[in-house]
């Protein structure tokens, strides 16, 4: 299978919500209908880490690639290699966008699959960094955002994220204000600030965004701005689907904020700290003296 198809298909099994299209494209078009990889990586609860799954029999405790077909779709099942305790099922659907190529050969031009079904259920629940950030409010609306995301309920998930941005707002600039506070960058952090007192949300974030200075973004990578432009993209006029895409990334620009990006900034803030100490070994003692 080509990488880049196995790649979008682990992404189907591992993060795909329920009922929801998922569309692959295939260039050059493929001389048949692709199946689901044989092996994934995914995260397994009780090895506590990333292993290989592989393809298991969904009727029997053999080993096998057979699949079976419950009048609808079919039913995949994968197990974790590592502790072969955890398991995987899922019901899938998959219509094919057949072509002829130029020498006459039948191809597939494209798959659509839908996911009918999963064992265990697609989780709800958060990062624990993301969970540890967020008030008590904020952390229910994220859960219903993740709930709707799993089941594939679009213009709900859409509602929630942009509900958590609007009561977070001043979460998330006072997050980013502390951090140039520590970079020395008063007048940054001044100038995030006073975007929390701008009348309205979108206007916040995008003051907010502009003041970022270089340092705040990683890999040059402004995290206001991805966010701002998935806010600004609002509801109306959008499909359900439409809906559940700008809500992924949403979810995802959130999760980066309050997990990834955190982390790094704190990281690079320790790291100063200590070449700080290390060209300055007389004030690093009086430091520890003083502690």
């Amino acid at each position: 299978m080509r990488p880049n198809v196995a790649k979008a298909l682990i992404d189907f099994i591992n993060t795909w919500p329920l009922y929801s299209p998922f569309s692959v494209k295939f260039e050059p078009p493929l001389p048949g209908p692709p199946n689901l990889p044989l092996t994934i990586l995914r995260d397994c609860r009780v090895c506590q880490a990333t292993p290989t799954w592989s393809e298991k029999n969904p009727i029997s405790q053999g080993w096998s690639s057979a699949i079976i077909s419950p009048g609808m779709g079919s039913i995949l099942a994968y197990e974790c290699m590592h502790c072969e305790r955890q398991q995987l099922w899922i019901w899938f659907a998959r219509e094919d966008e057949r072509g002829t190529a130029a020498n006459g050969q039948a191809v597939v031009n494209g798959s659509v699959f839908r996911k009918l079904g999963q064992w265990p259920a697609p989780t709800s629940e958060p990062d624990r960094e993301v969970a540890n950030a967020l008030t008590e409010p904020l952390l229910e609306l994220f859960k219903k955002g993740l709930t709707s995301v799993a089941h594939g309920y679009g213009l709900g998930a859409l509602a929630y994220f942009r509900r958590l941005v609007e009561d977070g707002s001043s979460l998330l600039i006072d997050l980013f204000a502390k951090r140039a506070e520590a970079e020395g960058d008063t007048e940054v952090a001044a100038q995030i600030r006073a975007a929390g007192l701008a009348p309205h949300m979108e206007d916040r974030l995008k003051v907010a965004a502009a003041a970022l200075p270089p340092t705040l973004r990683p890999g040059g990578v402004n995290p206001l701005s991805v966010l701002y432009h998935h806010y600004s993209r609002g509801i109306h006029g959008l499909s359900d689907d439409e809906c559940l895409v700008v809500a992924q990334h949403l979810q995802s620009s959130l999760e980066y904020i309050f997990s990834n990006w955190r982390r790094q900034m704190e990281d690079a803030a320790d790291f100063r700290r200590t070449v700080e100490k290390w060209s300055n070994p007389a004030k690093s003692a009086k430091q520890s003296e003083a502690e």
